[in-house]
């Protein structure tokens, strides 16, 4: 039998998070099976959405070093071009 007196942690950021939420599953009620598969839609989408994001990312890092290898590689001819 828990101490209900003590007051965890976790339990002040449930509370934070979504007093809701916190209420319902201090008296132990669950999520249905349409919330449940809705929350698993949700981190589905939210994953793509990361991984979309994360190979964005890689392309425009990809690029920036290309532009930056042009420039050095342009400066150096005329560096070059107008040292002889």
């Amino acid at each position: 039998m828990p101490n209900r007196d003590l007051i965890r942690a976790s339990e002040i950021a449930d509370w934070c998070f979504c007093r809701r939420s916190w209420y319902l599953s201090a008296r132990g009620v669950g999520p249905s099976l349409v919330q449940i598969e809705k929350r698993r839609a949700g981190v589905d989408y939210h994953q793509q959405h990361a991984r979309s994001v994360n190979q964005a990312r890689g392309v425009m890092n990809g690029a920036t070093r290309a532009l930056l290898v042009a420039v050095v590689l342009a400066a150096a001819y005329w560096f070059w071009a107008y040292a002889r």
